[in-house]
């Protein structure tokens, strides 16, 4: 049945700009679905505050340009837009409470997410649409329960893993690699209260949402272990902007090697794995870049930094040429919803190594080599093998950037919108079965 039959139904919730909640309003907004998106800070480049700046303060609007336009998107209709901008000043007061003052930031971390929580439900009340979709951790207190109330059909989209498994990740890297353990979350800190309540929270949201989106059929699999019905779940991989990431023209032809992990430097990306497997492999001409940012303190990376080339945190549009300058991706994560960044390096053209818990949709032998989770030797493996196969790795990259263009964000556009509207139809059907009013029908599960 055509979306636009369900014109201006739908609420989108998330509290920052990453790719998968802007694609997602995009998506809804070009099926006329979208009737608000309320988010965190949102820059309307033609909203007379930013004419206002442009005018009064020009250098700190420029320098404040890049981050500006990461919170835009041009197809994302400003007038429908919900911003909550103290959910940005929340999370820097966080940073600075992180470490020094556990108890407060718990505190703070707790009344911003109630906050942007009661101001989804409040515009919830306000517009009535048929259905709410809320990303991880942002509705389940007060905004999910309403719309059960209401009965407004729930999408939880889920951006992470399933909580259950990074408990027993947690449990494993605390005992297994305790000098690596602090180094969880990088810089950030790992305070277990904190994270035994979000985990709780996301619970919660599966318990209440009557669809669950999953970026991949790891976490579906997992889930289902979980005691998840399946056909509650729909697994909707994300994308790579295949514009800003794409290949070099032209590969080195000789002996050279350069091995490439994005993201932040942490023990749940699987640093130390990685760390130990380029201790196995290097070799001159080979070489391995961290791009991301690196903790302040290195602890036990320190001592296997050998031939390692940190590039450190590099801005948004220099990420593409880095990237598309490597031969080969590692990325052994231990935990992750579906990492962007494995969709980047496939659009770049690069042979991927991958732990399933990644959430890549690279296929073992196709665009790259799958690996166990923790298993320095068969990392070292892997390495070995593409490193020394100049003919596998062009035979792969050529597949890479063919599968990333499989997975492109229109394809993830219509996916979405898909998923939406037939949650929306097949409530309006209960409720037109039971005679009711659908904004009124009981939740479904």
């Amino acid at each position: 049945m055509p979306s636009w039959i369900y014109r201006d139904s739908v609420v989108v919730a998330c509290p920052d700009a990453r790719p998968p909640a802007y694609q997602a309003v995009v998506g809804l907004a070009r099926a006329g679905m979208l009737r608000r998106f309320v988010t965190s800070f949102y820059h309307d480049p033609d909203g007379l505050s930013t004419a206002m700046a442009r005018r009064l303060t020009p250098r700190l609007y420029d320098r404040c340009r890049r981050f500006l336009e990461r919170r835009h998107h041009e197809e994302i209709p400003a007038d429908r837009v919900v911003g909550v901008p103290s959910v940005d000043l929340a999370l820097k007061l966080e940073s600075r409470l992180a470490g020094s003052r556990p108890q407060l930031k718990r505190l703070a971390a707790r009344a911003r997410t109630h906050w942007f929580d009661r101001r989804t439900a409040g515009e919830l009340a306000g517009s009535r649409p048929e259905a709410l979709l809320a990303f991880s951790d942002v509705a389940s207190a007060v905004a999910l329960p309403y719309c059960r109330r209401r009965g407004i059909a729930t999408i939880l989209s889920m951006v992470h893993g399933d909580v259950r498994e990074e408990a027993r990740v947690l449990r494993d890297e605390e005992a297994h690699a305790p000098d690596f353990f602090p180094l969880y979350l990088g810089d950030a800190s790992l305070d277990r209260e904190e994270m035994d309540w979000l985990h709780a929270r996301r619970l919660r949201d599966l318990e209440q949402a009557d669809r669950i989106l999953v970026p991949s059929e790891h976490i579906a699999a997992t889930l289902e272990r979980e005691g998840i019905a399946r056909d509650r779940i729909r697994v909707i991989p994300y994308a790579a902007d295949c514009r800003r990431f794409h290949p070099l023209t032209q590969r080195r032809s000789d002996d050279s090697c350069t091995f490439l992990f994005a993201g932040g430097v942490s023990q749940r990306k699987g640093i130390k794995y990685l760390l130990e497997a380029w201790a196995k492999v290097r070799r001159p001409g080979w070489r391995l870049q961290l791009l991301g940012p690196m903790p302040r303190r290195l602890g036990p990376i320190q001592g296997l930094m050998e031939g390692v080339e940190p590039l450190g945190r590099v801005g948004h549009p220099e990420v593409p040429s880095h990237m598309a300058a490597a031969d080969v991706f590692v990325f052994p994560s231990l935990f992750e919803g579906s990492a962007v960044v494995t969709y980047e390096a496939l659009a770049c053209g690069l042979p991927s190594i991958v732990t399933r818990e990644a959430g890549s949709v690279v296929r073992d032998g196709v665009e790259g080599l799958i690996v166990p989770a923790r298993s320095v030797d068969a990392l070292a493996a892997a390495m070995t093998r593409l490193g020394t196969d100049a003919v596998l790795r062009a035979r792969m990259a050529a597949a890479a950037r063919g599968r990333a263009m499989d997975f492109d964000w229109p394809r993830y556009h219509v996916s979405v919108v898909e998923a939406v509207a037939g949650l929306v139809e097949a409530r309006r059907a209960e409720a037109r079965a039971g005679g009711a009013s659908p904004i009124l029908a009981p939740a479904g599960g």
